[in-house]
């Protein structure tokens, strides 16, 4: 049977590991419970969907071993369909007791209890036999707490009996009773605070601890019937409200979640990863876009398990074409890059729709601008007061807004008002984007952005008068496009990726000196032009859309152990390392055995012919007769290798301080790609 996918909505079972790493919460609260005073209410506190009941199962699963304690589950919810806030108090009140005098060996003490107890009692139990006969069983319920305090009292009194025959009896093994009260956050706000009015009376009986899963905001709509709209004015009252249930508040620690462990878990289980995706990466981009409510994040991987199966179909389908040329051993870390930003614009898809849709219609954000943002406005942000004008001003003093593209975002953002407030933290995410993930490929950032896009089309809701962009297609998961040859590859160029005459030319000029000087190579197409010796990649380039270099191409090399693998000087040319490298960042040594040459135009190549070529020429033989003999680096992994040192270091990846981590390697790594290490090209 094939391995099920797709991650259900359902609480983490107390016994599962510990994904988010909240266990130094957990085990405090824990502790707290084994040691506390009784009686005590205790209230877990958090949003819908943020692990309230999976936190619950963990003290649950904690105290199934101890013979002491004595646990009792109440769903809630359950318990309150088609029933009045009466009418599930006394159900509840109900199943504890039934629970309680079920440990009891003695059968006739069972039925004693039930039998003697009072007429408050009785009706308790004698709601659920109506419920059950199809009775009015509202009608009891009525009967019973319509004389108000004293009834309460005597349900109070009776379960206190209850608890404390229990405790007499030499037969009972439990000090102390543990109610979970779970699910208030799904009644409808106006009845789950009735019910919670009623059951703060009970909650003060000896040798009971309740714990109390509900979300805050639930008890403010519940109360405005009564306290009308939260204002700064009346806040305190829904809060005193609340405080005279709870005696001890937990508010989940969704701040401390370890967002990135978790996804990572998730993405794993669905079979989108073999090898974790960078924690810290994932963590901002979640924190930019959904937010870190881990109910959010599994509906986010739900749509990533759509699109691998959207994407492995259209594999069989289309039976994409195969080469025979090996792939470079980076090509993971190139895989992993790709998935990372799937994610990334899946996560913005969701969060905000409309800057999603914009995207597909001009991916390259970095030219978007103010011609863009009147077409989406309609320059309706200019109001007549100025208010846009002095707002708009302010922002353009911040890191946020100080350039022509993310001005533009501004402009979209300010005139819908789900947008305008999070302004920042879309800008964020476009910055982390390309300062971070796409921080040596800004240059094709348009054009690998609109190959994701065409995948996460599949599971887009946004609907626009438009019409839906169409997309290049990108055939098949993370697999390259392998176009047919040189002139493909140009009328690809020039359709999909805006390059202009002067770099066609330029291009032509630059293949035809390949093809003559390394007649044994191969040559493949794709986003790319790359040229294989002995099925090793030794150059590779493509059309860029910066503007510095948009005539001219950037050329990938080989560093050679002869030079030190150092990277060379060129007195017009910049040289720049295959990816720059940040202490802490384990994935800024992928590329380490490479380094980027970048001609601006035909001039500046024809200009320098001899020197690009002889340095071609030492990729090529590096490709060929030296490959074993390349500068590996694997930072995360504490591993390096050069013709001088081969070094794995023991230990594993600091998560909490990655700048710490692998210190042998993180040294060298600094000293071979820095931006100087560089030598005089004779």
């Amino acid at each position: 049977m094939d391995k099920l996918i797709g991650v259900i909505d359902e609480p983490v079972p107390g016994k599962d590991p510990d994904e988010l790493d909240i266990n130094v919460h957990t085990n405090s609260l824990i502790k707290f419970i084994e040691k506390t005073n009784t009686p005590i209410t205790i209230g877990i506190q958090g949003e819908w969907g943020s692990g309230k009941t999976s936190l619950i199962n963990s003290i649950h699963h904690h105290f199934e071993g101890d013979e002491k304690t004595k646990q009792i589950w109440i769903n809630s919810w359950e318990y309150s369909l088609l029933s009045t806030p009466e009418e599930a108090l006394l159900k509840i009140i109900n199943r504890i007791i039934d629970e309680l005098i079920e440990s009891d060996p003695n059968e006739t003490r069972k039925k004693n209890i039930k039998g003697g107890a009072e007429a408050i009692f009785k009706g308790a139990l004698r709601v659920g036999a109506q419920v059950a006969l199809g009775n009015a069983a509202g009608e009891v319920a009525k009967e019973l707490l319509d004389t108000g305090a004293k009834s309460i009292a005597e349900l109070r009194k009776q379960l206190s009996e209850v608890v404390e025959q229990m405790a007499d009896r030499s037969t009972n093994p439990y000090e102390k009773v543990v109610i979970y009260v779970d699910d208030l956050d799904r009644i409808e706000p106006k009845n789950a605070v009735a019910i919670l009015e009623l059951l703060k009376n009970i909650f003060s009986v000896p040798k009971c601890i309740f714990i109390l899963a509900i979300d805050y905001q639930v008890v403010v709509k519940g109360l405005e019937h009564k306290f009308g709209k939260q204002t700064a004015e009346n806040e305190w009252e829904f809060r005193a409200f609340f405080d005279k249930i709870i005696q001890l508040p937990f508010m989940m620690p969704m701040g401390q979640y370890n967002i990135g462990k978790y996804v990572n878990s998730l993405l794993r289980k669905v079979d989108f990863i073999q090898t974790d995706l960078d924690e810290e990466a994932l963590t901002e981009i979640i924190r930019r876009t959904i937010g870190g409510n881990p109910r959010s994040i599994k509906r986010l991987v739900n749509s990533v398990s759509l699109i691998q199966i959207f994407t492995q179909e259209k594999i069989d389908k289309d039976e994409v074409a195969t080469t025979d040329i090996a792939e470079p051993e980076d090509e993971e870390q190139n895989i992993n890059d790709e998935k990372f930003l799937l994610f990334a614009l899946l996560c913005l898809q969701i969060a905000y729709p409309p800057v999603y849709s914009l995207l597909t219609r001009e991916p390259n954000f970095l030219i978007w601008d103010d011609n863009l943002a009147f077409k989406e406005t309609n320059r309706s942000e200019e109001d007549a007061e100025g208010v846009f004008e002095r707002e708009f001003e302010n922002a353009k003093k911040s890191d946020n807004f100080d350039e022509d593209w993310e001005q533009s975002l501004y402009r979209i953002c300010y005139v819908r008002p789900r947008l305008k407030p999070r302004s920042t933290d879309i800008s964020k995410f476009f910055n982390y984007l390309k300062e971070e993930i796409l921080q040596d490929r800004v240059d094709e950032l348009g054009n690998i952005i609109a190959d994701i896009l065409s995948q996460t089309s599949v599971t887009s809701v946004t609907s626009t008068d438009q019409g839906q962009t169409i997309l290049p297609e990108r055939e098949g998961a993370y697999k390259r496009r392998i176009l047919d040859g040189f002139d493909s590859w140009i009328l690809d160029g020039t359709e999909n990726k805006n390059a202009n005459p002067e770099a066609v030319e330029f291009m032509t000029v630059l293949y035809n000196d390949l093809k003559t000087r390394y007649q044994e190579a191969e040559f493949l197409f794709t986003g790319g032009m790359s040229i294989y010796i002995a099925k090793h990649k030794f150059l590779k380039c493509q059309f860029e859309s910066s503007k510095s270099i948009k005539n001219g191409t950037s050329l990938q090399l080989i560093r050679h152990f002869k030079d030190d693998y150092k990277m060379p000087k060129i007195f017009d040319i910049p040289v720049t390392p295959g990816r720059t490298f940040r202490s802490g960042k384990a994935s800024t040594t992928h590329n380490a055995d490479r380094y980027n040459v970048h001609v601006s135009d035909l001039t500046i190549y024809k200009k320098n012919r001899d020197i690009l070529f002889s340095l071609i020429d030492k990729s090529q033989e590096m490709a060929s007769d030296h490959w074993d003999k390349r500068l590996k680096i694997d930072y995360g992994k504490g591993s390096l290798t050069s013709v001088n040192e081969a070094i794995q270091e023991e230990g594993k990846w600091d998560e909490e301080n990655p700048e710490n981590s692998f210190s042998q390697v993180r040294d060298l790594a600094l000293k071979y790609l820095a931006p100087d290490y560089t030598y005089e090209v004779e």
